[in-house]
């Protein structure tokens, strides 16, 4: 009966699954003493085959590549991750629109009150919070507004025609329609950035001491 001679297919596809994690787990430098470790200490009657040799060459030199686009990718995130940060500090100082209901007010500025209403409203208040929430000052509207975007320019005084301190104000609006019924609205907050913190999710600190992402912004003034 003839001899039958094992075959290696199943080692060498073994073998070549698992080039990857072996360059993964060890680095290219160790793996490819180990691959030249191999050919020197294989069986002489049963050496490893020519199209197996090529083919775990030609993952290794795939993974080598991939493995330089990857470094490469990440070294440009990071650059780019970088330059966003360092743009970040040139909003010190300047004031950013956001959802909101707070306003920064400067020392001799006026401030803009923002808002939007979902529906058409005869009559629109405004209040001016103080430090304890005390309404300081009302602004009244009654001319026809429509649905969408307004502002209203609030001159920094309060009820008694004093000027209140600089800082941060919080502000609420009520509309209401033709029948005195309540039209929905949300306002916009305008605040000066006081910070920029690198490292964290939300790095804009607002002259509040809120924080936002930089997705938050809607605009810059």
């Amino acid at each position: 009966m003839d001899s039958i001679t094992p075959t290696q297919s199943g080692t060498n596809v073994t073998a070549n699954a698992g080039v990857q994690e072996a360059v993964s787990t060890l680095g290219s430098d160790v793996f490819l003493r180990l691959l030249v470790t191999q050919l020197q200490s294989q069986d002489p009657t049963n050496p490893l085959q020519n199209e197996d040799f090529v083919a775990q060459l030609a993952q290794f030199t795939t993974l080598e590549q991939t493995t330089s686009t990857n470094k490469l990718l990440e070294k440009l995130i990071a650059q780019d991750t970088q330059r966003t940060q360092l743009d970040l500090v040139n909003l010190i100082g300047r004031t950013v629109v956001s959802e909101g209901d707070t306003v920064s007010l400067g020392k001799d500025d006026e401030a803009t009150l923002a808002y939007a209403l979902s529906g058409t409203a005869t009559r629109v208040n405004i209040e001016v919070l103080g430090p304890d929430q005390e309404i300081i000052r009302k602004l009244t509207s009654t001319d026809f507004e429509t649905p969408g975007a307004h502002q209203v320019q609030w001159d920094g005084l309060n009820e008694s025609g004093d000027r209140v301190p600089e800082g941060v104000y919080q502000f609420r609006v009520k509309a209401e329609d033709n029948n005195k019924q309540p039209v929905s609205n949300f306002t916009f907050a305008r605040e000066r950035v006081a910070n920029i913190v690198f490292g964290t999710e939300s790095p804009v600190v607002l002259q509040s001491g809120k924080t936002l992402h930089t997705e938050d912004i809607i605009s810059i003034l």
